[in-house]
């Protein structure tokens, strides 16, 4: 049966708990020195896809515990590996690259401090290598300090994500490829973005998984979610397994979350609790259900939206969603500021609108229900559009555009 371990800390402030907490998990499911054996290299790949502490991070303090037990099982050199996210380099000002984000959090500090070396993904030499058995991503481009590592251990967050529900273990992967291949497929139609995390699963086996639950986040993954204290640890070498589990911790079915159930039924690993055994702490021990993500759009919850509407994905009204938080929040949405939204394939646009108009998404700009409405708003200079899909852009940058 696959194991996950979970251990509580005395503690969340001190270091000595947390590191006792770590050992606890880690102990739970394996011998360290079983993995770690003396003279290799291992990475450690943490959560850190923004300038955002934890737990929008995983914690520095776990991470270096973990570090400090694999050179106490002999490793002659620990390297913490991270690639931001595609959304962090492209849109976030002031700390796009991971270098950036490493300094804003602590980590930079915290495990130079501790002897560690670190490598931003980005700046490393990436190698193209085949993906059997993928069913999105058949190639990637890899980071060679990943390829080349003699022992792999993935550290995520326990958080929720807007897209996938949950952002756990397999998750935590998506930091492992290229710019190109974060942005390839990050999508929700047909479910292409949960299909591709569980292909880069394939990519390289994870040695351990160890999860920072010491703060978990609900409500969303990023800028909008809220810190819930757990006091946890997880542990497993399956990181299939850990999802299912922690997803349980969290209140969450794994058969609701696409990416634990995608990988399963890829033979990736195991997602039936019953066939999974949990070590230590039990899940009904320490079970405190987290609030799901909010990306509904509707003119009800936001008064002066106009939204003409065709057939969207998840991703789409995530980012969309986002961006109209964060107008409402600077006072730009209301019906003396209303803004008109032209989103999702086919949608009912009538002949003229009088408000400021954004058409966002590929499915809505190649539509021929919109044309006649993009080439008018185009001659006349008034037209706001995000090509892409997703259309990444309109979340960080909504009043950037309206301006």
């Amino acid at each position: 049966m696959a194991q996950v371990g979970i251990a509580h800390s005395a503690s969340l402030h001190d270091t000595g708990a947390i590191r006792d907490a770590v050992r606890r998990a880690i102990d739970l499911v394996c011998d360290l020195r079983d993995i770690v054996r003396p003279g290799q290299t291992v990475v450690l790949k943490p959560n850190v896809f923004a300038p955002r502490p934890a737990p929008t991070t995983t914690d520095p303090r776990v991470v270096v515990a973990v570090g400090e037990l694999c050179r106490e099982a002999g490793a002659r050199q620990v390297v913490i590996a991270e690639g931001r996210s595609i959304s962090t380099a492209r849109y976030r000002k002031g700390a796009s690259t991971t270098r950036g984000c490493f300094e804003a959090t602590g980590m930079a500090q915290a495990v130079s401090e501790a002897g560690f070396e670190i490598v931003y993904l980005e700046e490393d030499e990436f190698r193209e290598v085949d993906i059997p058995g993928g069913q999105v991503l058949c190639k990637a481009s890899v980071p060679k300090t990943i390829l080349e590592a003699d022992v792999f251990i993935n550290m995520p967050v326990m958080k929720i994500h807007s897209l996938t529900l949950v952002t756990l273990a397999i998750k935590n992967l998506h930091g492992i490829v290229s710019d190109y291949d974060k942005l390839y497929k990050h999508c929700y139609r047909e479910l292409a973005l949960a299909r591709k995390l569980s292909d880069i699963l394939r990519i390289r086996r994870v040695d351990l998984n160890v999860m920072d639950a010491l703060l978990g986040q609900e409500a969303d993954h990023a800028t909008d979610g809220r810190p819930v204290e757990m006091g946890l640890v997880l542990a497993s070498r399956d990181a299939v397994a850990m999802d299912a589990i922690a997803g349980l911790v969290m209140g969450i079915d794994p058969a609701e979350v696409d990416t634990t159930r995608l990988a399963a039924e890829a033979g990736l690993g195991e997602a039936d609790p019953e066939r999974i055994e949990v070590l230590g702490e039990s899940v009904e021990a320490v079970k405190r259900p987290f609030e799901r993500p909010d990306v509904e759009l509707s003119e009800a919850k936001f008064p002066g939206l106009r939204l003409h509407a065709g057939d969207y994905c998840l991703s789409c009204a995530y980012y969309i969603r986002r961006g109209l938080d964060r107008l409402r929040q600077e006072g730009l949405l209301d019906e003396g500021h209303p803004l008109a939204i032209v989103v999702g394939k086919d949608p009912d646009v009538p002949d003229d609108l009088s408000c400021p108009v954004a058409i966002l998404g590929d499915c809505a700009l190649e539509s021929s229900s919109a044309k006649p409405l993009r080439d008018r708003l185009l001659l006349r200079g008034k037209l706001n559009t995000v090509y892409a899909c997703p259309p990444m852009e309109f979340r960080i940058r909504a009043a950037d555009m309206l301006d």
